[in-house]
């Protein structure tokens, strides 16, 4: 999976140098989301903030996306697990032309899925000689994440633009998600 993204990336560094780059800040906003993850994890709910970082040429824009879902559930009668991801993104969004207020956009990026899980004992600990700690384990790790999106984006006022997305992630785990956010524009 990384030689394939490896390779996508110096296939595309040409273009990426012909391209007009605009890097900025220029706009700052919150999101929430519905997350369903692969596995016996249940759906969460999802926290973050997202950036509007410029353009690529004239038909791409540039938005960073950091989210937080965590979930902690039951695994048999006798462990309590708890599983964490924070995703940090950096998005490429098509807008489509229409007529109206309402504009669609499809985009696609890469992240790192830093995720951590733990998982605890609460069964019997057989006569003292085995604790419930004997059994407790927890760990983390990073990941590098294919975000896929689609959704619409509608002017609110001035300064503030409302979206609503859905986002495939492939990672480690792969989750779906439904997103709901504002961005307050920041000019350009």
């Amino acid at each position: 999976m990384k030689k394939l993204l490896l390779i996508m990336l110096v296939l595309a560094t040409p273009f990426m140098a012909m391209a007009q780059l605009d890097l900025g800040l220029y706009g700052v906003g919150g999101q929430i989301g519905y997350v369903m993850p692969e596995g016996d994890i249940e759906n969460p709910i999802s926290f973050g903030a997202n950036l509007d970082i410029g353009s690529f040429g004239e038909n791409i824009d540039l938005y960073a996306y950091v989210n937080y879902w965590g979930k902690s559930y039951d695994v048999g009668e006798y462990y309590e697990w708890s599983y964490s991801i924070l995703s940090i993104a950096a998005i490429a969004r098509y807008p489509f032309e229409m007529q109206g207020s309402l504009k669609p956009y499809a985009g696609a990026g890469l992240g790192f899925e830093i995720a951590s899980w733990d998982s605890k004992y609460t069964g019997p600990t057989y006569g003292g000689y085995i604790t419930a700690a004997d059994y407790d384990y927890s760990d983390s790790s990073t990941d590098l994440g294919i975000h896929l999106l689609g959704g619409a984006e509608m002017e609110i006022n001035e300064k503030m633009t409302g979206f609503g997305e859905v986002r495939y992630t492939i990672s480690d785990v792969d989750y779906f998600g439904i997103y709901v956010g504002v961005t307050y524009s920041l000019g350009k």
